[in-house]
């Protein structure tokens, strides 16, 4: 019997302590990816205290990401909190320069959408990246990963309070002129 108590409270002592090992990395990587201290979420010494706004937030973004990774990039591959922050507290925006001398640079072909000058800025690349010569065919790949990336921008304001910051997503928060998303650091 005294054996049988033994075992239980050294595998109860393992257990916690590797799930202190998990959340420990956790933190640790959330530091890393948004470029602050513990204490820009948690009360200082008080680990557990919820009373900062910063961790309900750091706790809904978390769920965020893992709804994208369940969700519209199950098949596509995982993201984590560095695919957007990259040391930032606040991700990246497309430079409106760019994006308004690529508009400007094409004004005939965006007429009707001169919002699409944000695609070619946010990934570094130009139209031919996606587009055929003749724009009524669909046939690269780039531009059928488009349409599998658009259920990203319904699923992130979801994990936002419109009434005090509603997000304006934008593909350059995670690709940040790259055609491939930096994962992790």
């Amino acid at each position: 019997m005294r054996t049988a108590f033994i075992v239980v409270l050294v595998a109860t002592a393992a257990t916690t302590a590797a799930a202190q090992t998990g959340v420990d990395a956790r933190m640790q990587a959330w530091s890393k990816a948004l470029g602050v201290e513990c204490a820009h979420c948690h009360v200082e010494d008080q680990w557990t205290d919820t009373s900062k706004p910063t961790f309900e937030f750091a706790q809904r973004m978390n769920r965020m990401v893992d709804a994208l990774n369940a969700g519209p990039l199950k098949d596509i591959g995982i993201i984590s909190c560095w695919t957007c922050h990259r040391g930032r507290s606040i991700p990246a925006r497309v430079p409106r320069a760019t994006w308004e001398k690529i508009r400007d640079d094409h004004q005939a072909e965006l007429a009707n959408r001169p919002t699409h000058a944000v695609y070619p800025a946010s990934l570094g690349v130009d139209c031919s990246h996606c587009h055929e010569p003749d724009r009524a065919l669909n046939t690269k790949a780039p531009k059928t990963m488009v349409a599998k990336m658009m259920p990203i921008f319904e699923e992130i304001p979801k994990h936002f309070d419109k009434a005090r910051r509603a997000p304006v997503t934008q593909c350059f928060m995670c690709h940040q002129g790259r055609t491939r998303p930096e994962r992790t650091p």
